[in-house]
């Protein structure tokens, strides 16, 4: 505790410019911590939640490729949605417009090494699509479904599109939207179209995932046990496990999921939030919290879009700006102010993962790297004001003394709003931390001027 204190202190008369009032009483609840020791490094950054939902444009080479390669784009999730076209619903030509599409994201994700994610209910159509529309299996009858199979598989091989090729079988099916009749229904949907792709050895290398529920999961809710009994009967187990969280929070997804997985003996499997944070998070500082949680539980992630029309299908989901228009519709791009914490989150955090807990109350998260140069550690508060704190344990195991000061240089990610251009993070000054007991404790303030601005540490590493 003492500890502690010296470095609250020491670190009160920089920062009482920014945050007048006094300091809270430090506790659990509101303290992060990293732990900076060689036992606790979780190895080499895989930059998790740099995927992307939709986001690239018709014309695919409209978005220059540093905006991509930038950010570490490793995830795409691509089908063709809102395109005036309705897809395999409305007839071939339409089929063949929204497949077209997929493909041609499809070669610009892969470009960068990205993954890819094909989504079958965009291409059938469902949002053009309604209750009396013919649904896949209706009355019992699968054959428009089985066609429909035959084709877009064909297609996909046809087209070399299988490389790094993940198959989502149906997106949201318990949601209401993009899937219209019962849970039965879908289900027999999901055990139909694993057995087809299996039963096919050229698709031997494409992942299946899913179910992308909207729900997260949730032992009371039968869309999920209901799932799990009916892949574990069939065995039709995914390749990866997937869901929505808009909202929700992983924290509380996974000790719900690790108790499916126990009731039903579902193997592990790599897990992806393939659709993750509301429009209202998708700010500077809840880029940090969602990055921060999706490392801790070793989670890929895709960022959610919001968007809709052929906006939709641009800005890389709310991440780009253009700047030679006011209507958004011109071609000059620049990244706003979430897009710099996903360059900073690629670029700049190398190294080894080091292992972190966040506050107590779950508001303010942290995400740490130690490098050959320097340690980081990008922070963010969700969509609230007010004062945190961050605990750096195991100075030592970085070569630095047990006490004295440790220098942070503090960088700020600042906010203009998604159609805000910010060339990039604020420099914020260093600042000198008296700590004892290899040990430091420094604040966070989260002013109403800096509601929605992210924060990035970093302090030389020594011999």
């Amino acid at each position: 505790m003492a500890s502690k204190l010296l470095s609250l202190l020491a670190a009160l008369p920089i920062c009482i410019n920014a945050a007048p009032n006094l300091l809270p009483r430090q506790d659990s609840g509101n303290t992060a911590t990293v732990d900076l020791s060689v036992g606790a490094r979780r190895g080499a950054p895989q930059n998790l939640a740099s995927g992307v939902l939709y986001g690239i444009p018709d014309d695919p080479t409209q978005i220059p490729d540093n905006f991509y390669s930038d950010m570490g784009y490793n995830y795409a999730r691509i089908g063709g949605a809102q395109l005036a076209e309705g897809g395999w619903s409305e007839g071939i030509d339409a089929y063949y417009a929204r497949f077209n599409n997929t493909r041609d994201n499809y070669i610009q994700a892969r470009k960068f090494g990205a993954k890819v994610i094909v989504l079958p209910h965009d291409i059938w159509g469902t949002d053009h699509a309604n209750d009396s529309t013919v649904w896949p299996g209706d009355n019992g009858d699968w054959t428009n479904y089985d066609q429909y199979l035959d084709q877009l598989l064909g297609d996909l091989k046809a087209n070399d599109m299988l490389d790094g090729l993940v198959y989502d079988t149906w997106n949201e099916p318990d949601g209401g939207y993009f899937w219209k009749r019962s849970q039965a229904q879908y289900l027999d949907l999901w055990s139909r179209t694993y057995q087809r792709i299996r039963q096919d050895s050229d698709l031997s290398g494409v992942w299946i995932s899913g179910p992308s529920y909207a729900g997260t999961p949730n032992t009371g809710n039968d869309w999920w046990t209901n799932w799990a009994a009916r892949i574990v009967a069939d065995n039709t187990i995914p390749d990866q496990y997937t869901w929505h969280d808009e909202p929700g929070d992983v924290a509380v997804d996974i000790p719900q999921w690790q108790s499916i997985q126990s009731q039903y003996s579902l193997p592990n499997k790599e897990i992806n939030i393939n659709e993750y944070a509301t429009f209202d998070q998708q700010i500077s500082a809840g880029a940090a919290w969602w990055i921060s949680r999706l490392e801790r539980y070793n989670l890929r992630g895709l960022r959610g879009n919001w968007l809709s029309g052929w906006q939709l299908r641009d800005f890389l989901a709310s991440l780009l700006t253009k700047t030679d228009t006011n209507d958004y519709t011109g071609t000059g791009y620049a990244g706003n102010g979430e897009y710099n914490v996903y360059k900073y989150y690629y670029n700049n955090m190398t190294g080894e993962r080091a292992t972190t807990t966040s506050t107590g109350d779950g508001v303010m998260d942290v995400y740490a790297t130690v490098g050959t140069d320097k340690a980081r550690v990008l922070t963010g508060v969700l969509n609230q004001q007010g004062t945190w704190f961050i605990t750096l344990n195991n100075l030592s195991a970085l070569g630095l003394s047990t006490s004295g000061v440790l220098n942070i240089q503090t960088w700020g990610f600042d906010d203009a709003g998604h159609f805000g251009a910010v060339a990039g993070p604020s420099d914020r000054g260093v600042y000198g931390h008296q700590y004892d007991g290899d040990t430091v404790t420094f604040p966070v303030y989260q002013t109403s001027q800096d509601e929605n601005t992210a924060w990035g540490f970093e302090f030389a590493v020594g011999g």
